[in-house]
């Protein structure tokens, strides 16, 4: 009869343990589903904020080569979410010429990786010019280059910025990856041919767009 009550005893605190797991596991999975609900980027306003601080350009000679020119990008980023934080990895910039319709490449840069924790913010450099991105600057066509001489010597001209990296957004144990393209259109360029040096007209700093998937 002990044998048998013992054993009784043992299945019956096996079948607690079990049971007390598995309500335990219920748990931490529903608090998980709130917390991913509650806090998930996607159901809130963009936590990362983007704004094109400056845009300068010097020592551009638009009737020869435009790959002498250094062109300087401030990027102000901020992160406006009190419990997220941010992180993005290191990440190539394009810079374009907006004309006809179109946009072509005229310079890469790359940004150096930026976290951001909750309620903070940074102003990061990106450097244009035919050292950066490992030297591999984009390919300038000719007619591409001629129409940019016509614009610049009317006094300036369009350009275009484009990211795109990896962030993530973290809470805890929580986090969300994603791939973002920002985009900081309709740049107008005041530009001077005689001096080689341009900035950015209008009220400064600029919205870029930052959009989910």
């Amino acid at each position: 009869m002990d044998f048998w009550r013992s054993n009784d005893s043992s299945s019956i605190i096996q079948l607690a343990l079990i049971i007390v797991g598995v309500i335990t596991g219920l748990i931490i999975v529903i608090i998980g589903l709130i917390m991913t609900f509650k806090y998930a980027p996607w159901r809130q306003p963009q936590p990362l904020i983007l704004k094109l601080q400056s845009l300068s350009v010097t020592n551009l000679n638009i009737s020869s080569s435009l790959s002498d020119a250094t062109w300087n990008a401030k990027l102000f980023l901020a992160n406006q979410n009190s419990v997220l934080e941010i992180f993005i990895d290191k990440f190539e910039t394009l810079l374009y010429y907006n004309h006809s319709n179109r946009l072509d490449p005229i310079s890469c840069s790359v940004v150096e990786a930026v976290h951001l924790w909750p309620r903070r913010q940074k102003l990061v450099e990106a450097r244009y010019n035919s050292r950066e991105c490992e030297g591999e600057q984009p390919f300038v066509e000719e007619n591409m280059a001629e129409e940019m001489k016509k614009d610049g010597e009317k006094g300036g001209f369009y350009l275009f910025l484009g990211l795109e990296f990896r962030v993530k957004y973290r809470t805890g144990i929580l986090y969300w990856d994603y791939e973002l393209k920002p985009k900081c259109p309709h740049l107008e360029m005041q530009f001077v041919a005689v001096t080689g040096v341009g900035w950015l007209t209008g009220d400064e700093p600029r919205e870029c767009l930052v959009q989910l998937p």
